[in-house]
């Protein structure tokens, strides 16, 4: 299975930015997340917890070129 590279990025960059929306997660906020990263594992055709890693590891480096 090959992953459309484009479509992950913009992927990613969406869920770092729901995760990241607000200085304290909100019930919203929570729910707004994981339903698009539902949509997004389904439209990529991944696992959810695998997309979450990733979205993990795109935020911590995101966060690293910010420091």
């Amino acid at each position: 299975m090959m992953i459309d590279r484009k479509l992950l990025k913009t992927a990613l960059s969406e869920l770092v930015r729901l995760k990241n929306g607000t200085q304290k997660p909100t019930c919203l906020m929570v729910h707004l997340y994981a339903s698009a990263l539902e949509e997004w594992a389904e439209r990529l055709d991944v696992e959810a917890p695998k997309l979450n890693k990733l979205v993990l590891v795109r935020e911590a480096v995101s966060n690293e070129h910010l420091h």
